[in-house]
Parts: C-alpha cells; structure tokens; sequence
C-alpha cells in the first residue's frame, strides 16, 4: 500500500504543481475537474445510505462557484452579469432546486435538497479558495507552500501514527488516528513551513504559525471527511487514485488548509 501510494504521489505532484505555476486555465480546469469529481464522490456516498441529493444540481453548483472565483480573479467580462455573481449563482440555484423540489414533492425532498446544497458548498465554495490563494500577489509561492506543507503534515502524521501511535484522536470519527500522529503531522508542517518562508523572506514566527496553522487545519478537513464517510458507511470516497482511494479523500485536508492559507494572508500578513 504505502509503494503505491509513494508511487501515485510521484506521478502526481509534478502534474499538479506544474498547474500551479502556469496558472490561467492550465490551474484551473484540473481543479474544476477534481473537485466536480470530489462532488460527485459525496453524493454518489449519500445516495448509497438511502439519500437522493440531486447530482445535476449539486454538481452544476459546484461548477458555477468555481467559474465564480476565476471570473472575479482572473476579471473577465461577460456582457449583461453583474459583478456580484456569487450572489446570482445562488439566488439561481436555489430558486431552480425548489422548483424542481416542487414537481417532485416526495417525503425527503427537505433531507435531499439540504445535502445538496451542503455538499455543494463544502466542496466548492471552500474548494474555490485554491484559486482565490493562486490570485494573490505571488500566489505560485503560496499555493505551492500550502500544498506542500499539507503533504509534510499527511506524511508526518502517517510516520509519528503507524510508529509512535497510541492514544486514540477522535476514535468514534477515525478509530486508526492517534494524538501522536496528529502531533507529528503537526510538528511536520511547522517546520516544512518555518523552512521553506523562511528562506522566501517570511518572517520565522509567521512561518512557524502558518505552517502549524495548515497542520491543524489539514488534519480536522481530513477528520470532518472520515465523519461524512462513517456516517454513510464507506472506507474510502472512490478508488480513482490507486494507493489513495478517491479524489475527496486526496483534497479534504486541502479544502481546510486554501481556506486557512487565505485569511492567515489577507487579514494577518495583509497579503
């Protein structure tokens, strides 16, 4: 397992990170592509424990968030859209959903429509924030940074949790997640960050509180996917990526860490 996952990850990173430095649509339509997929994981999930949350909907939600956040950063210009199309993204979907709710007025139209609508945000909207990171001043060196550290803080905690593991970390969530391998996970992304900010001219304590920061974020993004998992009955979102199991499972801790990367730069180091 852990040969195939190292295997996977070689092939992987140099495509994504290659789609990071070239930005534009080289960025983000691989993202597009990921976390539409991601999305149609989770409702494939809620479906197979008896739910029926719209995949059109959802998905289209998703992409429309996403075109959103390049529209806005990247400032294209659409004849007759506002400039505030999150607003009329939302305003749309929501006003089609109940109708569409209304033909089909069946006694779980409330639960169905409501995970939806949940999963649609929790993958798009805070999936969105890897393309809002990728905007800013330099935004190749912190998107890369981010990722980076996130996969310092997977890596530290699988090491510190298969060799040190002891105490259980949220058992009922994850029963294999330990505070050891949380701890190491954490102690791995500080210092990945502390190292790589420091030499870009971060300062050192910024670097340090960035990097615990995203292991922080990173391991409670994984956590609140293993809830989602164990509350409709499955081990791994999909088997897309070998060693790894599905896109959500691969981009769960990213979602927690664009969005933690995002404020700790804007309100924080006033990026």
């Amino acid at each position: 397992m852990l040969r195939t996952r190292l295997v996977t990850a070689f092939f992987l990173i140099p495509l994504i990170l290659g789609s990071v430095y070239f930005g534009g649509l080289a960025f983000f339509l691989p993202v597009l592509a990921a976390l539409v997929y991601a999305g149609y994981e989770l409702f494939i999930m809620a479906r197979n424990a008896g739910h029926h949350p719209s995949l059109t909907i959802g998905l289209a939600l998703i992409a429309l968030i996403l075109l959103n956040a390049i529209y806005e950063t990247e400032h294209w210009s659409v004849p007759g859209l506002t400039t505030n199309i999150t607003r009329d993204v939302l305003t749309l979907t929501l006003i089609v959903s109940l109708v569409a709710a209304v033909f089909k007025h069946d006694e779980h139209w409330l639960v169905d429509w409501g995970i939806t609508f949940a999963g649609a945000l929790y993958v798009g909207w805070l999936g969105a924030f890897f393309i809002l990171v990728r905007a800013l001043p330099n935004g190749v060196i912190w998107t890369t940074f981010a990722l980076a550290t996130a996969w310092a803080a997977d890596t530290g905690a699988y090491l510190a949790g298969t060799r040190m593991g002891k105490h259980k970390f949220f058992p009922k969530i994850s029963p294999k997640k330990t505070w050891e391998g949380a701890c190491g996970g954490w102690l791995a992304a500080t210092l990945a960050m502390f190292a790589m900010g420091t030499l870009a001219g971060l300062p050192p304590l910024h670097s340090a509180l960035l990097g615990l920061g995203i292991g922080i974020a990173s391991s409670f993004g994984d956590l609140a996917e293993s809830l989602l998992k164990r509350q409709t009955g499955v081990k791994d979102s999909g088997n897309i990526v070998p060693g790894h199991g599905g896109l959500l499972d691969r981009v769960d801790s990213l979602l927690f860490t664009a969005v933690f990367t995002y404020y700790y730069l804007v309100w924080i180091l006033h990026i």
